[in-house]
């Protein structure tokens, strides 16, 4: 068992933060376009923000969304905490599994917009006890929150976008602390932060810098050094994330967005160009439907190479945004790196009830061997699974 909690712990961290390794190595199985079932996990929920984790360690990945947390593998719902509701939105605007206190049970971090704070929820393992919020800082207003080893140290940290300012958290296990856990603040800039947010490699030191809509901040040698800022392209208001991933294969890193509250999906290209400057040629991928807020990236088809995951987050600004009362949408796209064309495929059927949220994980959940998907949302919380290997069989 404790082997098989350690490969779902590795699954996680390479699903939240390096998008770029995750199931990148190739396989003997030959590509082919994968179906979706979708499960109907709550159809009422309406919570943005959803997590896959073992809540309960019996050794099944369960799905952890809001409130409540369902329980493989027939999604009994389990409650959680009271959220808060104000204006259409939960206050309750990231889910990211991480065992903050290092008591070998899996415990939740988010962030919320209306009280512009960053929290972490623990989990109660099997002492009997309520899940405790406990508070990790106040920066701003927070879109939601991602996660990656920003610093190098082989532990997750956790980036908000926050509209105001630019900051990460890394936490240490404290057990003088009432939390068992304490965090430490890395403010990085107030002047380049908007809408959207990425992390990764962009040029090659093999550190992770941060992409915000303007530019990239890099990270320094240095621990506490300042972060130089490159205003080298303008996203607009951008996905959160921003992913960082060297779509082509020519050796450096690209960024894939969408235009979380408008029409637009698209890819930047780098390069490099006769006088050594770097450049940045944007691509567009879709203009066709609306509200690409969240974007994630997996091998759905086992070929060694990642798809791009995404949906329309139904009513993210409450029927304000263009294209609000287009049908809700998820698909994933496949790039044909020879033909530099990519092709859309429905995972959800066109016009269901699903969308894409504000964040969400893609793993092999069921344990088949393909990757599946889960989709929170305003319009419910459903689970679509791969039927890849099944088809193949």
């Amino acid at each position: 068992m404790s082997t098989l909690r350690a490969d779902i712990k590795l699954m996680v961290v390479l699903c939240l933060f390096c998008p770029a390794l995750l199931f990148s190595q190739k396989t003997n199985t030959p590509a082919s376009d994968p179906s979706f079932t979708m499960r109907v996990i709550n159809p009422d929920s309406r919570y943005e923000a959803a997590a896959i984790l073992d809540v309960n360690k019996d050794g099944r990945l369960d799905i952890y969304c809001g409130g409540y947390w369902y329980e493989a593998p027939s999604w009994k719902s389990h409650f959680v905490r009271e959220i808060p509701e104000k204006d259409e939105y939960f206050l309750d605007f990231g889910a990211i599994p991480i065992d903050v206190d290092g008591d070998g049970w899996t415990d939740v971090v988010s962030a919320a917009w209306h009280n512009k704070s960053v929290f972490w929820i623990r989990n109660p393992g099997k002492s009997g006890k309520n899940f405790e919020v406990f508070p990790i800082d106040a920066p701003g207003n927070i879109e939601t929150v991602i996660a990656a080893d920003i610093n190098g140290d082989g532990r997750l940290d956790i980036l908000p976008n926050v509209m105001t300012t630019v900051v990460w958290y890394e936490y240490k296990q404290d057990k003088s602390d009432p939390s068992g856990a304490r965090w430490v603040k890395h403010e990085v800039s107030k002047e380049v932060a908007g809408h959207g947010i990425g992390v990764g490699d962009i040029n090659g030191d093999r550190r992770n810098d941060i992409v915000v809509p303007k530019g990239w901040l890099e990270q320094p040698t240095a621990a506490n050094g300042p972060w130089p800022f490159h205003p080298e392209f303008e996203l607009g208001s951008a996905s959160v994330p921003i992913l960082v991933h060297d779509l082509d294969a020519d050796g450096d890193a690209d960024l894939i967005f969408g235009l979380g509250h408008n029409y637009g999906l698209y890819w930047l290209e780098q390069a490099v160009d006769s006088a050594g400057k770097r450049t940045w040629a944007r691509h567009e991928i879709d203009k066709s439907w609306s509200q690409p807020h969240f974007l994630l990236l997996a091998d759905l088809n086992k070929d060694g190479q990642k798809e791009l995951i995404t949906g329309k987050r139904y009513r993210a600004h409450n029927g304000k945004d263009p294209g609000e009362n287009d049908p809700r949408c998820l698909y994933y796209y496949s790039y044909d790196r020879t033909g530099k064309l990519w092709k859309k495929h429905a995972i959800s059927q066109e016009g269901g009830p699903a969308g894409f949220g504000i964040s969400s994980m893609a793993l092999d959940i069921d344990k088949d061997g393909d990757i599946d998907i889960v989709a929170p949302g305003k319009s419910g919380l459903y689970l679509f699974e791969n039927r890849l290997v099944n088809k193949k069989k």
